[in-house]
């Protein structure tokens, strides 16, 4: 079996670490298939073994009508099996079948781009769901909305848990990260932690910096709050000046070294987002033994497990709560930690991998839906 993967998406977002940790752990299990890389050859992806893996630089846009044109090519050239799409831009004239991974469905529950792009992204999902030979999920809870959705029979659809490196996200910290930090971000203990995003309007900092704020009114403790990612979230909330009370530290965009070292210093990560297709950052909170407050929303709950304190993603009081009693019961706070740390066992990459080859040995076993353009593509 030859597959091949599209890895022109990874970059610095969550569906570039999907794309990176996966082909990382597929790797070593090339037991019984060839895995074909095809990557932008200005941003490749790191640590792949040259040795065992063929790569492929392809140069043309990702959303572009020349991109569609050679990967279809290249899918007949390589001698492919299957294709693997990790976002619903897939090559429709693939000569082969097509697995596409779905992440969420955010833009068919959020208003969260003008409206003509808004359908134009909508139309590409419900096109990747009708052309692919199966949907890989990160969750039970998005597989569920692809079906809902989506209108896709549940035997096209395959749940894979996501998982976080251990290389980086661990919890053996020590005293000179706690001197780093405070040297290069003046972040000091004790604090909490809170993440932007571009697509602030689902993330619901709000509440984060709501709950934050009555939690500081109400308790005795005096701490930072320490706010990672791009600027649009905390600017949408007047910025730094209309939360005066919370003594705010603006990281921006971090090394993934420098998060980790603030997930396993923090007192605790709040993250109430309103939607998430798995909530890669709770898992990597908990997988530095960090106490997580979270919301219900989405796959959120499914992810958390026993690990997290979980809420509805308004209930200020409960979170609240959940923050006096983490920053001033030390051994509640520890309670939680060890909470965390258990609940992550239950993920890793090689899990996901391997449920991915399932995935690709089912679909290579399929044929691609016929239409004209592959039609004329084999002739």
């Amino acid at each position: 079996m030859r597959v091949g993967f599209d890895a022109r998406w990874y970059n610095d977002s969550g569906v570039g670490t999907y794309v990176a940790e996966l082909l990382r752990a597929m790797v070593p299990l090339q037991r019984d298939f060839d895995l074909v890389v095809y990557e932008d050859p200005k941003n490749p992806v790191p640590g792949l073994d040259s040795q065992s893996v063929e790569r492929i630089p392809v140069s043309a846009a990702k959303y572009s009508v020349l991109g569609q044109t050679e990967l279809a090519w290249r899918c007949k050239r390589d001698g492919l099996n299957v294709f693997h799409s990790p976002f619903y831009a897939l090559p429709l004239a693939a000569p082969c079948p097509v697995v596409v991974s779905l992440h969420d469905l955010i833009p068919f529950l959020f208003q969260i781009y003008q409206w003509p792009k808004q359908l134009l992204i909508k139309a590409g999902y419900r096109t990747a769901a009708l052309r692919s030979a199966h949907i890989i999920t990160g969750s039970k809870h998005t597989a569920a909305d692809v079906q809902k959705i989506l209108k896709v029979s549940p035997e096209k659809i395959t749940y894979v848990h996501y998982a976080v490196s251990n290389d980086n996200f661990h919890c053996n910290g020590n005293a000179m990260e706690v001197e780093y930090l405070n040297e290069r971000y003046g972040i000091h203990p004790p604090f909490a932690l809170a993440a932007s995003a571009r697509n602030w309007r689902t993330k619901n900092l709000v509440t984060a910096f709501r709950a934050l704020s009555l939690a500081s009114q109400e308790g005795r403790n005096t701490f930072q709050t320490v706010v990672y990612g791009p600027v649009e979230g905390i600017n949408a909330l007047g910025g730094r000046q209309a939360w005066s009370d919370l003594n705010l530290v603006l990281t921006g965009y971090l090394p993934v070294r420098d998060l980790a070292m603030l997930f396993r210093h923090a007192n605790l990560f709040i993250f109430p987002s309103l939607y998430e297709g798995f909530g890669l950052p709770i898992l990597e909170a908990m997988s530095c033994g960090c106490p997580v407050i979270t919301s219900n929303a989405g796959s959120l709950a499914e992810v958390a497990g026993e690990g997290a304190q979980t809420f509805e993603p308004f209930d200020l009081s409960g979170m609240a709560g959940a923050i006096e009693i983490l920053f001033s019961n030390p051994d509640e706070s520890d309670r939680w930690r060890k909470r965390a740390l258990s609940r992550t066992a239950d993920f890793s990459w090689s899990k996901a991998a391997e449920g991915t080859i399932s995935v690709y040995q089912r679909a290579c076993k399929q044929l691609p839906v016929q239409n004209p353009t592959l039609m004329s593509l084999r002739k």
